[in-house]
């Protein structure tokens, strides 16, 4: 099931009043919580997980401080990526803004940056042995790569 066809719910707990989400819209739901399990009230929905858990948080934060919570939350300088993987594209951009004053970018910074994007497809050494079958990159070291480009 793609994330496309999911329906993300954001639920409010009868018992503790927390907010929770959850991926099906049939009830009862259980409160992760309290463990509370009941006919809790849907008061929002999602377009993806992210949202969902940025709704989520917000909901959860009381009222008084929600908007200077909503003004602090700042967006990535790079491209906004998928939840798991990023597309072509945006995996390029992230390997030349790795590239050093050298030329050089290694194995350990482009896992860093993947890992700060919450990228998990690909990995590192994945990302990099595609670049290299591509001749964007040339082995320099077995850490390091040359960009070709």
């Amino acid at each position: 099931m793609t994330e496309k066809q999911r329906v993300f719910l954001v639920i409010r707990c009868n018992s503790c009043e927390r907010h929770f989400g959850s991926l099906r819209n049939d009830g009862p739901f259980a409160c992760p919580g309290c463990g509370e399990s009941g006919e809790h009230p849907i008061v929002g929905r999602a377009k993806d997980s992210g949202d969902l858990k940025q709704k989520v948080s917000l909901a959860n934060v009381p009222k008084e401080l929600r908007d200077e919570m909503k003004r602090k939350i700042k967006t990535d300088d790079f491209q906004d990526f998928e939840e798991d993987c990023a597309s072509a594209s945006a995996l390029l951009k992230l390997l030349s803004n790795l590239v050093n004053e050298n030329g050089k970018l290694n194995i350990i910074a482009v896992q860093n940056a993947l890992n700060k994007r919450g990228i998990v497809l690909p990995n590192a050494q994945e990302l990099i042995d595609m670049a290299e079958s591509q001749g964007l990159l040339m082995r320099d070291t077995p850490t390091e790569w040359q960009w070709l480009e």
